[in-house]
């Protein structure tokens, strides 16, 4: 175990209203006993989605000794409760800018097959899935290719 970003729930302060619920997209909170636990240090990321979401104010990031967050065991948890868990699990990395848990989450579903939701950025080598405004595009074809002899095609591309 290594010391590292987790968040701490305030029992006292949380009325096990599960708000924070749905902003957990790693499943690392479920309600027990009226209350919001932490059910795994494994699942928690650190990034603390769910703490703007508790009206309580109950959650908050502490600096502890924990296991270190395992990536794999997140996403065995997120495929399992479908692609709309996905697809949020996978858009919470990217939102902060966790490139490497990401490249885990898409190595994880390719390696089970189960198809890579459209999430803005997150794409593989042979196709793109993602946001329109973040496709590679190729301008490597030459606009001046046949200028002199006046056949010029159109370059636009929409």
């Amino acid at each position: 175990m290594a010391k590292r970003k987790i968040i701490k729930i305030d029992t006292k302060k949380c009325t096990g209203c599960g708000v924070c619920i749905p902003h957990c997209p790693e499943g690392a909170l479920q309600i027990i006993d009226h209350k919001a636990r932490l059910i795994s240090d494994l699942f928690c990321d650190g990034l603390g989605a769910c703490i703007g979401s508790c009206p309580e104010g109950a959650i908050v990031i502490e600096e502890r000794e924990a296991g270190r967050y395992d990536e794999k065991k997140v996403m065995e948890n997120i495929a399992a409760q479908g692609t709309n868990t996905i697809i949020a699990h996978l858009t919470h990395l990217k939102d902060h800018g966790e490139e490497g848990y990401l490249k885990e989450a898409l190595a994880f579903l390719r390696e089970k097959g189960i198809a890579v939701p459209a999430v803005c950025g997150a794409q593989t080598q042979e196709h793109f899935h993602g946001c329109p405004g973040m496709r590679t595009i190729d301008f490597s074809t030459d606009a001046t290719q046949g200028a002199a002899t006046g056949d010029v095609t159109s370059q636009l591309r929409q």
